[in-house]
């Protein structure tokens, strides 16, 4: 796995006839960020309720598998936006 970092080569992803493209995908990436962040907002509020302190979320380290996990996820998410911005 990449560590995080984007390993996508140096290439033009869009032409400048796809701007309209991009702009969608800013949005649809936009909208997707607010359903998780609205959700995880949710989800602390029910785990405070619960008497689960959410500051252990913070705290929380991984193990290597959930590292690996997170990482295959992360790559799976950068190769299906690439993929819907090369569709067009």
């Amino acid at each position: 796995m990449t560590g995080g970092r984007d390993t996508t080569a140096e290439r033009r992803i869009l032409t400048d006839d796809r701007i309209d493209d991009l702009g969608e995908a800013i949005l649809a990436l936009t909208r997707e960020i607010w359903v998780l962040t609205d959700r995880q907002a949710v989800l602390e509020a029910v785990l405070a309720e619960q008497g689960i302190d959410v500051a252990r979320i913070d705290a929380y380290a991984p193990d290597d598998a959930m590292r690996e996990r997170l990482a295959g996820r992360r790559q799976l998410l950068i190769d299906n936006v690439l993929t819907a911005l090369r569709a067009g």
